[in-house]
């Protein structure tokens, strides 16, 4: 559309115009990616074991289910077969477990449990790859034709006994104080410093900054139902953590959903953005937008003041649009003209 408008005519902010047309079009929005993922966000490692458990159901398994258990600090796995996953089933398993360790300070009894978003499996990391690692040890099983609960009872102690290349300690060592044969403990030194070096390193491989939304601010969230558009419209209630909110929706209800699973309604860009602390990643991804086909009007406002704060040196100048995009009959038009001539675009567009 700028490019066809470009070729007849130009009036200042006609990117402007354009986008907030384009932005108004149902069909387009209906059509709409998600946003670009946020930043990694690691969970803060527990100073003790048995302190915080991750817990996510393998299912199902040659008509099984199993509840998979992990501690985030020592990374001990248990993995239970339960025939069910109903309430009843997973309080009866965590029961048996807690008998064994004691009840943990986070996921029933006094227990503060933390939830995550829907249809987000990497906000519970931990659990899904603990889920990923049992299930591949079942079908190895299942195709040497060895019994899966024996096979399963053999990895776990396999693993339980050896390092964990995050907190570089074995987890029955950080749960139990002890290796599971006896011998001599291989306890480290350091060990919080090095996971959080490790989760610093995962952190800074990606470049995008972190999208935030504010308090009552008009958005677009993820629709998962069966029925209804693939975005809703809604309102920002509260921020529940670094990467989740709490979003009201048109029909009454409240969702909580990563930032991942919310776009913005006002701007191109989603939402406001926090810059990276490293200058590297900063002018990355300011290049990263540009790069993309955006025009001098193509940024939100916040991520221009964060850039600029930034920097060490004041913003450059607005610069006027490149000589080699308007053809030799642009000519400068009123407003009347001009609102004449976006619905001319808006029909070539449609007619394409």
């Amino acid at each position: 559309m700028k490019q066809i408008a470009r070729n007849y005519v130009w009036w200042e902010n006609i990117d402007r115009d354009l986008e907030g047309m384009a932005r108004e079009c149902l069909p387009c929005r209906e059509l709409r990616p998600a946003p670009p993922a946020a930043p990694l966000h690691s969970w803060p490692w527990p100073a003790e074991p048995w302190a915080r458990l991750h817990i996510d159901f393998l299912c199902p398994f040659n008509n099984s289910y199993y509840l998979i258990i992990i501690d985030a600090h020592s990374k001990w796995i248990e993995a239970e077969k339960i025939n069910t996953t109903s309430a009843n089933a997973v309080c009866d398993s965590l029961r048996r477990h807690f008998s064994r360790f004691g009840l943990p300070k986070r996921i029933c009894n006094g227990i503060k449990h933390t939830l995550v978003p829907p249809y987000h499996p990497s906000s519970n990391g931990a659990a899904e790859n603990a889920v990923r690692t049992i299930k591949r040890v079942l079908k190895k099983a299942e195709l040497e034709k060895e019994d899966i609960n024996r096979a399963l009872s053999r990895f776990l102690f396999m693993y339980r006994n050896t390092e964990q290349s995050t907190t570089g300690r074995e987890p029955a060592v950080a749960l139990l104080g002890r290796r599971l044969r006896g011998r001599l403990d291989l306890l480290r030194s350091d060990t919080a410093e090095r996971v959080r070096a490790r989760q610093l390193t995962e952190e800074q491989r990606g470049s995008a900054p972190l999208r935030v939304a504010q308090k009552n601010e008009p958005v677009l969230v993820r629709n998962y139902s069966k029925t209804g558009s693939k975005w809703d419209e809604g309102v920002v209630q509260a921020r529940t953590g670094p990467v989740t909110y709490n979003v009201a929706t048109k029909d009454g209800h409240t969702h909580k959903r990563h930032i991942d699973q919310i776009l913005a309604r006002k701007s191109r860009h989603s939402l406001s953005r926090v810059m990276d602390s490293s200058p590297n990643k900063s002018t990355s991804a300011c290049s990263r937008d540009m790069s993309e086909g955006g025009s001098d009007h193509d940024h939100d406002e916040s991520f221009d003041s964060a850039e600029e704060e930034a920097s060490a040196g004041p913003a450059p100048a607005p610069q006027p649009p490149p000589p080699t995009l308007l053809a030799p009959t642009v000519q400068r038009i009123d407003k009347p003209r001009r609102e004449a001539a976006i619905r001319c675009c808006e029909k070539l567009k449609n007619r394409k």
